[in-house]
Protein backbone atom coordinates (compact mmCIF):
# COMPACT_ATOMS: atom_id res chain seq x y z
CA UNK A 1 0.00 0.00 0.00
CA UNK A 2 1.08 3.60 -0.92
CA UNK A 3 1.78 6.20 1.77
CA UNK A 4 -0.54 8.64 1.62
CA UNK A 5 -0.11 12.20 2.45
CA UNK A 6 -2.40 14.26 4.74
CA UNK A 7 -5.66 15.95 3.99
CA UNK A 8 -5.08 19.67 3.64
CA UNK A 9 -7.42 22.80 2.83
CA UNK A 10 -6.15 25.98 1.05
CA UNK A 11 -8.37 28.52 2.57
CA UNK A 12 -8.03 32.04 2.32
CA UNK A 13 -7.69 33.74 5.72
CA UNK A 14 -9.01 37.59 5.20
CA UNK A 15 -6.19 39.49 6.07
CA UNK A 16 -4.01 37.33 3.73
CA UNK A 17 -6.77 38.25 0.75
CA UNK A 18 -6.19 42.12 1.17
CA UNK A 19 -2.16 41.57 1.99
CA UNK A 20 -2.60 40.06 -2.00
CA UNK A 21 -4.50 42.03 -3.14
CA UNK A 22 -1.98 45.42 -2.19
CA UNK A 23 1.18 43.35 -3.66
CA UNK A 24 0.87 42.92 -7.23
CA UNK A 25 -1.23 40.09 -8.92
CA UNK A 26 -1.41 42.12 -12.06
CA UNK A 27 -1.27 39.13 -14.59
CA UNK A 28 2.29 39.11 -15.42
CA UNK A 29 5.12 36.71 -13.97
CA UNK A 30 3.77 35.92 -10.75
CA UNK A 31 6.24 36.12 -8.08
CA UNK A 32 8.94 39.06 -8.96
CA UNK A 33 11.65 37.72 -7.64
CA UNK A 34 11.85 40.11 -4.90
CA UNK A 35 11.20 40.35 -1.66
CA UNK A 36 9.89 38.04 1.79
CA UNK A 37 7.03 39.14 3.90
CA UNK A 38 10.02 39.76 6.15
CA UNK A 39 11.94 42.24 3.72
CA UNK A 40 14.67 39.83 3.72
CA UNK A 41 15.83 39.25 0.10
CA UNK A 42 15.45 35.73 -0.98
CA UNK A 43 18.89 34.20 -2.37
CA UNK A 44 17.54 31.79 -4.24
CA UNK A 45 14.36 31.21 -6.83
CA UNK A 46 12.64 28.02 -7.65
CA UNK A 47 10.24 28.54 -11.11
CA UNK A 48 6.77 27.15 -11.62
CA UNK A 49 6.41 26.58 -15.43
CA UNK A 50 3.11 27.05 -17.99
CA UNK A 51 2.16 26.49 -20.61
CA UNK A 52 -1.17 27.54 -22.70
CA UNK A 53 -2.89 29.95 -25.06
CA UNK A 54 -2.26 33.06 -23.28
CA UNK A 55 -3.25 34.88 -26.64
CA UNK A 56 -5.19 34.71 -29.96
CA UNK A 57 -8.32 32.96 -30.46
CA UNK A 58 -8.12 30.42 -27.41
CA UNK A 59 -6.79 32.92 -24.93
CA UNK A 60 -10.35 33.47 -23.04
CA UNK A 61 -9.82 29.85 -22.20
CA UNK A 62 -6.19 30.02 -21.38
CA UNK A 63 -6.18 33.65 -19.53
CA UNK A 64 -8.42 32.18 -16.26
CA UNK A 65 -6.18 29.22 -15.85
CA UNK A 66 -3.10 31.35 -15.82
CA UNK A 67 -4.77 33.61 -13.32
CA UNK A 68 -5.43 30.61 -10.71
CA UNK A 69 -1.72 30.16 -11.08
CA UNK A 70 -0.57 33.18 -10.73
CA UNK A 71 -2.90 34.18 -7.64
CA UNK A 72 -1.68 31.31 -5.80
CA UNK A 73 2.20 32.18 -6.68
CA UNK A 74 1.45 35.86 -5.34
CA UNK A 75 -0.24 34.34 -2.12
CA UNK A 76 3.10 31.97 -1.52
CA UNK A 77 5.63 35.00 -2.36
CA UNK A 78 3.45 36.96 0.14
CA UNK A 79 3.63 34.92 3.04
CA UNK A 80 7.09 34.27 2.83
CA UNK A 81 6.79 30.64 3.92
CA UNK A 82 9.48 28.86 0.89
CA UNK A 83 12.82 28.84 0.82
CA UNK A 84 12.78 30.34 -2.08
CA UNK A 85 11.07 33.05 -4.08
CA UNK A 86 8.78 31.68 -6.65
CA UNK A 87 8.66 32.77 -10.11
CA UNK A 88 6.22 32.06 -13.11
CA UNK A 89 7.94 31.34 -16.47
CA UNK A 90 4.94 31.20 -18.64
CA UNK A 91 5.23 29.99 -22.34
CA UNK A 92 2.73 30.75 -24.68
CA UNK A 93 1.22 28.33 -27.33
CA UNK A 94 -1.94 29.55 -28.56
CA UNK A 95 -3.25 26.23 -28.17
CA UNK A 96 -1.27 24.82 -30.65
CA UNK A 97 -0.01 21.66 -30.85
CA UNK A 98 2.72 21.87 -32.61
CA UNK A 99 4.56 24.76 -31.05
CA UNK A 100 4.38 23.25 -27.98
CA UNK A 101 7.17 20.54 -28.03
CA UNK A 102 9.66 23.50 -28.44
CA UNK A 103 7.97 25.56 -25.44
CA UNK A 104 8.19 22.27 -23.31
CA UNK A 105 12.22 22.52 -24.24
CA UNK A 106 12.51 26.06 -23.31
CA UNK A 107 11.16 25.20 -19.93
CA UNK A 108 12.93 22.09 -19.29
CA UNK A 109 16.49 23.52 -19.83
CA UNK A 110 15.83 26.09 -17.47
CA UNK A 111 17.56 25.27 -14.22
CA UNK A 112 15.46 26.50 -11.44
CA UNK A 113 12.29 24.72 -13.20
CA UNK A 114 10.44 22.66 -10.46
CA UNK A 115 6.91 22.07 -11.93
CA UNK A 116 4.79 22.74 -14.55
CA UNK A 117 1.39 23.68 -14.23
CA UNK A 118 0.05 22.64 -17.43
CA UNK A 119 -0.56 22.29 -20.26
CA UNK A 120 -3.91 23.68 -20.66
CA UNK A 121 -5.49 21.33 -23.80
CA UNK A 122 -5.15 17.78 -24.35
CA UNK A 123 -3.40 18.29 -27.65
CA UNK A 124 -0.48 20.22 -26.18
CA UNK A 125 -0.50 17.66 -23.40
CA UNK A 126 -0.01 14.69 -26.07
CA UNK A 127 2.85 16.75 -27.76
CA UNK A 128 5.12 17.09 -25.00
CA UNK A 129 4.36 14.18 -21.88
CA UNK A 130 6.97 12.55 -23.11
CA UNK A 131 9.56 15.49 -22.62
CA UNK A 132 8.58 16.25 -18.94
CA UNK A 133 8.47 12.42 -18.28
CA UNK A 134 11.99 12.11 -19.39
CA UNK A 135 12.98 15.02 -17.50
CA UNK A 136 11.40 13.94 -14.55
CA UNK A 137 9.35 17.34 -14.23
CA UNK A 138 5.52 17.25 -12.88
CA UNK A 139 2.98 18.46 -15.23
CA UNK A 140 -0.60 19.14 -13.73
CA UNK A 141 -3.11 20.57 -16.28
CA UNK A 142 -5.99 20.01 -17.90
CA UNK A 143 -6.25 18.22 -20.99
CA UNK A 144 -9.17 15.68 -20.87
CA UNK A 145 -8.92 13.51 -23.53
CA UNK A 146 -8.66 10.28 -22.27
CA UNK A 147 -5.77 8.94 -24.08
CA UNK A 148 -3.11 10.76 -22.36
CA UNK A 149 -3.71 8.18 -19.17
CA UNK A 150 -2.57 5.52 -22.08
CA UNK A 151 0.66 7.63 -22.58
CA UNK A 152 2.36 5.61 -19.28
CA UNK A 153 3.78 10.00 -18.70
CA UNK A 154 4.99 9.18 -15.17
CA UNK A 155 5.03 12.88 -13.87
CA UNK A 156 1.07 13.24 -15.60
CA UNK A 157 -1.39 13.84 -13.00
CA UNK A 158 -4.62 15.19 -14.10
CA UNK A 159 -6.42 18.37 -12.73
CA UNK A 160 -9.95 17.71 -13.25
CA UNK A 161 -12.15 15.16 -14.63
CA UNK A 162 -11.25 13.72 -18.19
CA UNK A 163 -13.84 12.94 -20.82
CA UNK A 164 -14.44 9.82 -20.14
CA UNK A 165 -16.28 11.48 -17.31
CA UNK A 166 -17.80 14.25 -18.71
CA UNK A 167 -19.33 12.64 -21.79
CA UNK A 168 -21.28 10.08 -20.41
CA UNK A 169 -22.23 12.69 -17.76
CA UNK A 170 -23.24 15.48 -20.85
CA UNK A 171 -25.35 12.15 -22.34
CA UNK A 172 -27.29 11.54 -19.09
CA UNK A 173 -28.56 15.15 -19.31
CA UNK A 174 -29.23 15.09 -22.45
CA UNK A 175 -31.47 12.46 -22.51
CA UNK A 176 -33.26 12.83 -19.02
CA UNK A 177 -33.90 15.87 -19.57
CA UNK A 178 -34.25 17.46 -22.64
CA UNK A 179 -35.61 14.00 -24.17
CA UNK A 180 -34.91 14.50 -27.61
CA UNK A 181 -35.09 11.84 -30.59
CA UNK A 182 -32.46 12.91 -32.15
CA UNK A 183 -28.70 14.24 -31.01
CA UNK A 184 -26.67 15.56 -33.95
CA UNK A 185 -22.86 15.13 -33.26
CA UNK A 186 -20.31 17.70 -34.35
CA UNK A 187 -16.66 18.36 -33.10
CA UNK A 188 -13.67 20.01 -34.83
CA UNK A 189 -11.39 17.50 -35.18
CA UNK A 190 -8.98 17.90 -32.21
CA UNK A 191 -7.67 15.77 -29.64
CA UNK A 192 -10.11 17.40 -26.73
CA UNK A 193 -12.78 18.01 -29.75
CA UNK A 194 -13.29 14.54 -31.22
CA UNK A 195 -12.49 12.50 -27.67
CA UNK A 196 -15.78 14.15 -26.18
CA UNK A 197 -17.91 13.97 -29.11
CA UNK A 198 -17.01 10.42 -29.46
CA UNK A 199 -17.58 9.50 -25.64
CA UNK A 200 -21.49 11.54 -25.75
CA UNK A 201 -22.14 9.59 -28.86
CA UNK A 202 -21.29 6.39 -27.38
CA UNK A 203 -23.56 6.84 -24.46
CA UNK A 204 -26.54 8.41 -26.54
CA UNK A 205 -26.81 5.25 -29.21
CA UNK A 206 -29.09 5.36 -31.40
CA UNK A 207 -30.53 8.62 -30.94
CA UNK A 208 -26.91 10.22 -31.69
CA UNK A 209 -26.32 11.09 -35.56
CA UNK A 210 -23.24 11.69 -36.76
CA UNK A 211 -20.44 12.51 -36.24
CA UNK A 212 -20.00 15.85 -38.63
CA UNK A 213 -16.62 17.39 -38.91
CA UNK A 214 -16.23 21.31 -39.40
CA UNK A 215 -12.23 22.29 -40.18
CA UNK A 216 -11.54 24.72 -37.31
CA UNK A 217 -9.46 26.81 -39.58
CA UNK A 218 -12.59 27.87 -41.39
CA UNK A 219 -15.34 29.90 -40.35
CA UNK A 220 -18.21 28.39 -42.84
CA UNK A 221 -18.97 25.72 -41.67
CA UNK A 222 -22.37 25.55 -44.47
CA UNK A 223 -21.51 22.24 -45.40
CA UNK A 224 -21.96 20.51 -42.32
CA UNK A 225 -25.02 22.53 -41.21
CA UNK A 226 -26.65 21.04 -44.14
CA UNK A 227 -25.96 17.71 -43.32
CA UNK A 228 -26.56 18.43 -39.93
CA UNK A 229 -30.62 19.90 -41.17
CA UNK A 230 -31.00 16.74 -42.62
CA UNK A 231 -31.28 14.84 -39.78
CA UNK A 232 -34.20 17.57 -38.16
CA UNK A 233 -31.95 17.01 -34.87
CA UNK A 234 -34.05 17.96 -31.70
CA UNK A 235 -30.18 18.70 -29.88
CA UNK A 236 -26.73 19.33 -31.60
CA UNK A 237 -24.23 18.47 -29.12
CA UNK A 238 -20.72 20.20 -30.30
CA UNK A 239 -17.44 18.90 -28.98
CA UNK A 240 -14.60 21.86 -29.50
CA UNK A 241 -13.34 25.17 -28.43
CA UNK A 242 -14.78 29.31 -28.83
CA UNK A 243 -15.72 30.64 -31.20
CA UNK A 244 -16.09 27.94 -33.29
CA UNK A 245 -19.11 27.03 -31.04
CA UNK A 246 -20.58 30.50 -31.26
CA UNK A 247 -20.07 30.73 -35.32
CA UNK A 248 -21.69 27.06 -35.92
CA UNK A 249 -24.56 27.98 -33.57
CA UNK A 250 -25.38 30.95 -35.81
CA UNK A 251 -25.29 29.23 -38.38
CA UNK A 252 -27.38 26.42 -37.81
CA UNK A 253 -30.09 29.23 -36.35
CA UNK A 254 -29.86 30.79 -39.68
CA UNK A 255 -30.28 27.60 -41.89
CA UNK A 256 -33.40 27.67 -39.34
CA UNK A 257 -32.57 24.10 -37.82
CA UNK A 258 -34.58 24.35 -34.50
CA UNK A 259 -32.34 22.25 -31.88
CA UNK A 260 -31.04 23.08 -28.66
CA UNK A 261 -27.27 24.05 -28.58
CA UNK A 262 -25.00 21.48 -26.48
CA UNK A 263 -21.26 22.53 -25.98
CA UNK A 264 -18.58 21.61 -23.39
CA UNK A 265 -16.01 23.69 -21.34
CA UNK A 266 -14.39 24.46 -24.58
CA UNK A 267 -17.25 26.97 -25.14
CA UNK A 268 -17.70 28.30 -22.04
CA UNK A 269 -16.87 31.82 -22.24
CA UNK A 270 -18.75 35.05 -22.58
CA UNK A 271 -17.42 35.61 -25.89
CA UNK A 272 -19.35 33.08 -27.44
CA UNK A 273 -22.71 34.81 -27.08
CA UNK A 274 -20.56 37.66 -29.45
CA UNK A 275 -19.88 35.04 -32.20
CA UNK A 276 -23.44 33.20 -31.74
CA UNK A 277 -25.34 36.77 -31.39
CA UNK A 278 -29.65 35.55 -30.69
CA UNK A 279 -28.45 31.56 -31.34
CA UNK A 280 -27.44 31.78 -27.74
CA UNK A 281 -30.27 31.74 -26.23
CA UNK A 282 -30.99 27.99 -24.39
CA UNK A 283 -26.93 26.84 -25.14
CA UNK A 284 -25.68 24.10 -22.53
CA UNK A 285 -22.75 23.09 -21.69
CA UNK A 286 -21.16 20.79 -19.22
CA UNK A 287 -17.58 21.50 -17.35
CA UNK A 288 -15.50 19.35 -14.81
CA UNK A 289 -15.30 22.87 -13.22
CA UNK A 290 -17.34 23.99 -10.19
CA UNK A 291 -18.95 27.15 -10.02
CA UNK A 292 -16.89 28.96 -6.88
CA UNK A 293 -19.62 30.89 -6.09
CA UNK A 294 -21.88 28.51 -4.96
CA UNK A 295 -19.32 26.30 -3.04
CA UNK A 296 -19.53 26.41 0.93
CA UNK A 297 -16.41 28.31 2.02
CA UNK A 298 -15.17 29.42 -1.37
CA UNK A 299 -16.25 33.18 -0.81
CA UNK A 300 -12.59 34.36 0.11
CA UNK A 301 -11.16 32.79 -2.69
CA UNK A 302 -13.64 34.30 -5.13
CA UNK A 303 -12.96 37.83 -3.52
CA UNK A 304 -9.55 38.26 -3.51
CA UNK A 305 -9.12 36.92 -7.57
CA UNK A 306 -12.08 39.41 -8.04
CA UNK A 307 -9.76 42.08 -6.21
CA UNK A 308 -6.82 40.76 -8.35
CA UNK A 309 -8.52 40.04 -11.87
CA UNK A 310 -12.06 41.76 -11.90
CA UNK A 311 -15.49 41.26 -11.69
CA UNK A 312 -15.74 38.25 -13.79
CA UNK A 313 -12.91 36.53 -12.29
CA UNK A 314 -12.20 33.54 -11.45
CA UNK A 315 -12.86 32.13 -14.26
CA UNK A 316 -12.92 28.57 -16.16
CA UNK A 317 -10.65 26.34 -14.25
CA UNK A 318 -9.29 29.19 -12.34
CA UNK A 319 -10.07 27.73 -8.77
CA UNK A 320 -8.48 23.88 -10.36
CA UNK A 321 -5.30 25.29 -11.38
CA UNK A 322 -5.41 27.64 -7.83
CA UNK A 323 -5.48 24.00 -5.97
CA UNK A 324 -3.00 22.07 -7.70
CA UNK A 325 -0.34 25.18 -7.91
CA UNK A 326 -0.99 25.24 -3.95
CA UNK A 327 0.00 21.23 -3.92
CA UNK A 328 3.17 21.68 -5.75
CA UNK A 329 3.69 25.02 -3.34
CA UNK A 330 2.81 22.59 -0.16
CA UNK A 331 5.04 19.90 -1.35
CA UNK A 332 7.95 22.58 -1.57
CA UNK A 333 7.61 23.25 2.27
CA UNK A 334 9.52 20.44 2.34
CA UNK A 335 12.86 21.44 0.66
CA UNK A 336 15.36 23.92 2.01
CA UNK A 337 17.66 26.43 -0.80
CA UNK A 338 20.21 23.86 -0.63
CA UNK A 339 18.34 21.00 -1.86
CA UNK A 340 19.45 19.60 -5.43
CA UNK A 341 16.90 20.79 -8.30
CA UNK A 342 16.54 17.25 -9.44
CA UNK A 343 15.84 16.27 -5.75
CA UNK A 344 13.17 18.90 -5.57
CA UNK A 345 11.82 18.16 -8.82
CA UNK A 346 11.63 14.29 -7.97
CA UNK A 347 9.89 15.09 -4.77
CA UNK A 348 7.01 16.91 -6.06
CA UNK A 349 6.11 14.15 -8.18
CA UNK A 350 6.41 11.80 -5.10
CA UNK A 351 4.03 14.12 -3.79
CA UNK A 352 1.38 13.58 -6.06
CA UNK A 353 1.95 10.16 -6.74
CA UNK A 354 1.34 9.70 -2.63
CA UNK A 355 -1.77 11.96 -2.20
CA UNK A 356 -4.89 11.20 -1.04
CA UNK A 357 -8.00 13.10 -0.45
CA UNK A 358 -6.03 16.36 -0.85
CA UNK A 359 -8.47 19.02 -0.28
CA UNK A 360 -8.89 21.87 -2.43
CA UNK A 361 -11.51 24.99 -3.38
CA UNK A 362 -13.87 23.01 -5.22
CA UNK A 363 -13.33 19.23 -4.70
CA UNK A 364 -10.72 16.56 -3.46
CA UNK A 365 -8.05 15.32 -5.36
CA UNK A 366 -6.79 11.57 -5.42
CA UNK A 367 -4.56 10.52 -9.02
CA UNK A 368 -4.35 6.58 -9.66
CA UNK A 369 -1.28 5.10 -10.82
CA UNK A 370 -1.52 6.16 -14.38
CA UNK A 371 -2.00 10.05 -13.62
CA UNK A 372 -5.70 9.98 -13.56
CA UNK A 373 -7.90 12.26 -11.21
CA UNK A 374 -10.35 10.20 -9.45
CA UNK A 375 -13.22 11.93 -10.25
CA UNK A 376 -17.58 11.40 -9.72
CA UNK A 377 -19.81 11.35 -12.82
CA UNK A 378 -22.23 13.59 -11.06
CA UNK A 379 -20.31 16.00 -8.03
CA UNK A 380 -17.38 16.81 -10.25
CA UNK A 381 -19.28 17.84 -13.38
CA UNK A 382 -21.59 21.31 -13.61
CA UNK A 383 -24.34 22.18 -16.28
CA UNK A 384 -23.92 25.89 -17.52
CA UNK A 385 -26.77 27.28 -19.45
CA UNK A 386 -26.55 31.06 -21.16
CA UNK A 387 -28.06 33.47 -19.42
CA UNK A 388 -28.68 36.72 -22.12
CA UNK A 389 -28.81 39.59 -19.25
CA UNK A 390 -25.83 38.41 -17.44
CA UNK A 391 -23.75 37.69 -20.98
CA UNK A 392 -22.13 34.19 -19.90
CA UNK A 393 -22.90 31.10 -19.03
CA UNK A 394 -24.26 30.88 -15.78
CA UNK A 395 -24.29 27.19 -13.86
CA UNK A 396 -27.50 25.45 -13.20
CA UNK A 397 -25.29 23.61 -10.49
CA UNK A 398 -23.23 20.10 -10.32
CA UNK A 399 -25.02 17.10 -12.34
CA UNK A 400 -26.25 15.33 -8.80
CA UNK A 401 -28.46 18.14 -8.29
CA UNK A 402 -29.63 18.31 -11.70
CA UNK A 403 -30.42 14.43 -12.57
Amino acid sequence: MRMKHRTRAFALAGAAALLIAGCGGDGGDGGDGGDSASGEKKDCTWVLGTMGALSGDFATLGLPIFEGIDYAVDQANAAGDLACTLEIDKQDSGGSPEQAPGLAQNLIVNEELVAVIGPYFSGETLAVGELFTEAGILMTGTGTNDTIDDQGYKTWFRSVASDGVQGPTAATYIKDVLQPQTVAIVHDGQDYSKGLADSVQAELGSIAVGPFVINPEEDDFSGVVAKVANTNPDVVYYGGYNPQAGTLARQLEEAQVDARFFSDDGAKDASFGETSGPAAAGALVTCPCADPTKVDGAGEFVEGMRAEYGEDAPGTFSADMFDVTNFVIEALGEADADTPIEEVRTSIVDFFANAEGLEGITKNYTWDDTGELEADPLEDIWIYEWDEAAGDFLSLGKASDLL
